[in-house]
């Protein structure tokens, strides 16, 4: 009996030190990143999507529908859909396994502001 109450206090110890080591940084938000150049869709935007999105949303099973393999398939969702709204969403985040890093949601916001643009 004393081996499981040493074993718990030690658990319980090692808890409470590592809720003390913690880091509280913040991340910052995609509105307080400054991009100082035209953001393409093949340079910025395309690499972005094939990274983190064509695991759902490629030809071969698409979620929802929805394909995001090509530069017209990805701005009509951008510019008609719901895919920039649900990138910057902490509630209902696209990619499901939550919020795509500031500097990644500042390049699509970036791009929607400069038109879309392809190359």
């Amino acid at each position: 009996m004393y081996k499981t109450n040493m074993k718990k206090y030690h658990t319980i110890v090692a808890l409470v030190l590592l809720s003390y080591s913690c880091t509280t940084a913040e991340i910052p938000e995609a509105a307080s990143i400054t991009i100082d150049r035209k953001v393409t869709y093949e340079r910025d935007i395309k690499p972005i999507m094939y990274t983190n999105c064509l695991t759902c949303h490629s030809a071969v099973n698409p979620r929802n529908g929805l394909i995001l393999e090509t530069y017209q398939q990805v701005k009509a969702s951008a510019s008609t859909g719901t895919l920039i709204q649900r990138m910057n969403d902490a509630a209902n985040p696209m990619p499901q396994g939550g919020l795509l890093t500031p500097d990644k949601r500042a390049l699509v916001d970036k791009w929607k502001s400069d038109g879309y643009l392809e190359n």
